[in-house]
């Protein structure tokens, strides 16, 4: 009888695949290798934690001071870009409407300008404090300990200043906001403030003209050899003199408002109006004038008048204009300045920046940790390495792998 020859059989359970085995292998090959060499990683371990923490307790530290501060809303006048534009000398512009918000961005770009470093950099000694060679680096380091950002929900600033002296760095922090409020209001970006840089550049100008004016007219006065205003009527002349200003004041309104105002403005379409009715005044007075048989405006019965006289009642009349030109611009100013200190500063201060208690910086236990695992890291390579050598030296080719990797790094041989 023959019986059937017993069949292979494959036991699954027993059979590994070849990969699946040398990962096994692999595996516990550097969890041996790894325990082989504990000490390799627990020595540079604890070598690197010791230089954290000996780098924490040396490195001097640093503390940030902070302040927030609020732009000022623009509103009822010309816009602060217009401002930034050179449109300076504006007057009557309460009546536009359309005002845009002043960019975080743009305060942004005045604190970081040079005229503002400057100004820090000279009056906080800030090249020698920071021992720089020349201004440009000591900006560069400025730029550095200063962090400006912008809150979009809040619509708030945050100066950050940081520096080894809590102290100081308060007061950096400070000293940066009153900087931008001095540019702002050398800019006269709102408003109010161009209405009151124009008036005063009006009122330096006038002044200038009327003092010439009066050199002429006393010249004129002596060469007439008599007194001009006794033969002129005063309220007459003194009339179209304050109406001949009022033009001339509303023209130059008209003309500024111009350069960036529609035709549809209102603003426009009043001052057109009121100067049409001044010079209908004008033509009134000129009319009465030359029925009365007079040849000068704002005069009366001047024909008899010798060259002279003539010329001494225009000088007097052209005082006058000035004398109105000028009153009518130290009022407009006196209501641009009431009305710049309604508005307030360009930019209030949330929180003043006081010295921080608390240093910022070094964190020491973030530090001791980060050079902990750094240590941690540099041991297990490090193992690892020592137990790749160990193992090649213990097999031929091992060893030859080692002399053609010698071989492959060397100078010597590349050059053969």
């Amino acid at each position: 009888m023959n019986t059937p020859s017993p069949q292979p059989t494959t036991n699954s359970s027993a059979e590994i695949p070849s990969g699946e085995a040398e990962s096994e292998i692999n595996l516990l090959d550097v969890l041996i290798a790894l325990g082989q060499e504990k000490l390799t990683v627990i020595g540079v371990t604890v070598l690197a934690a010791i230089a954290g923490v000996v780098i924490s307790l040396i490195t001097p530290p640093t503390y940030v001071a902070r302040t927030s501060i609020m732009p000022a809303q623009q509103g009822g006048g010309a816009s602060a870009l217009a401002g930034l534009s050179g449109l300076a000398g504006l007057a009557g512009l309460s009546g536009m409407s359309g005002a845009v918000k002043s960019s975080d961005q743009m305060y942004i770009a005045f604190m970081r300008s040079q005229s503002v470093q400057m100004a820090l950099i000279d009056q906080l000694q800030l090249k020698e404090r920071y021992q720089s060679k020349n201004l440009e680096e000591a900006r560069m380091s400025l730029t550095n300990s200063v962090s400006i950002t912008t809150d979009k929900a809040s619509g708030l600033l945050v100066i950050e200043a940081q520096d080894g002296d809590a102290e100081f760095a308060a007061k950096l922090a400070n000293q940066q906001v009153h900087e931008l409020n001095v540019i702002l209001n050398r800019l006269a970006i709102t408003e109010a403030q161009q209405r009151r840089l124009y008036y005063e550049q009006q009122i330096t100008k006038t002044k200038k003209t009327l003092v010439e004016v009066e050199v002429r007219f006393k010249e004129a006065q002596q060469k007439a050899g008599i007194q001009v205003t006794s033969m002129l009527v005063d309220s007459a002349i003194g009339l179209w003199a304050s109406t001949h200003a009022q033009i001339i004041a509303k023209e130059q309104q008209l003309q500024m408002l111009g350069q960036f105002a529609t035709l549809q403005n209102p603003e426009m379409h009043r001052l057109k109006t009121e100067i049409a009715v001044l010079r209908t005044q004008i033509s009134q007075y000129e009319k009465g004038n030359q029925q009365s048989g007079g040849q000068e405006k704002g005069t009366v019965k001047t024909k008899d008048m010798s060259p002279a006289q003539q010329d001494a009642a225009q000088a007097y009349r052209d005082l006058k204009i000035q004398e109105t030109l000028l009153d009518g611009f130290v009022r407009q100013l006196e209501v641009a300045k009431i009305d710049e200190a309604k508005e307030g500063p360009p930019v209030q201060v949330l929180d003043v920046a006081r010295a921080p208690e608390i240093r910022a910086k070094p964190e020491r236990r973030k530090l001791v940790i980060a050079y902990t695992v750094t240590g941690l890291i540099i041991g297990l390579v490090l193992a690892l390495l020592k137990s790749l050598l160990r193992f090649a030296q213990k097999t031929p080719e091992g060893l030859q792998r080692l002399r053609d990797l010698q071989r492959a790094w060397s100078l010597r041989s590349n050059k053969a």
